[in-house]
């Protein structure tokens, strides 16, 4: 496998991209990455960011109506993602995933290699906004 750079341009990508913390698209990360930094170009950051996802340094999240989104929290987590504004939060559920496939009619003939679960709905300040309209 070939050995990957450690370059400037990757280390302020990943430096912008760690302080976001709204499960960013590649699309967010440049536009914050821009407005320091305006030489890096648009395809070095979705460049970097795909590489990171392929070797499993971040995980990419691959949402229900949405543009691909980063998030640095590796370890086994859901999302929820807000119907209204499109924002990302992360959700931390006991699930018995061996369970869930047990009681699943459909999946007898696979090989489930991974259960993805998405949670939908309106986040706080998408509520607020719906209550300021109403009143």
């Amino acid at each position: 496998m070939k050995q990957k750079r450690n370059t400037v341009q990757k280390g302020i990508v990943f430096e912008v991209f760690r302080e976001m913390h709204n499960h960013p698209s590649a699309g967010m990360v440049y536009e914050a990455v821009h407005e320091k930094y305006p030489e890096i170009s648009k395809a070095t950051v979705y460049r970097l960011l795909a590489e990171a996802a392929e070797e499993g340094s971040v995980l990419r999240l691959k949402l229900a109506d949405a543009d691909d989104r980063y998030d640095v929290t590796l370890g086994r987590h859901y999302h929820i993602v807000c119907k209204s504004c499109g924002a990302v939060a992360d959700v931390e559920a006991s699930l018995n995933e061996k369970a869930v496939l047990k009681r699943a009619k459909g999946c007898e003939n696979f090989l489930v290699e991974d259960i993805h679960m998405e949670f939908t709905g309106i986040c706080e300040r998408c509520q607020q906004t719906l209550d300021n309209q109403k009143n």
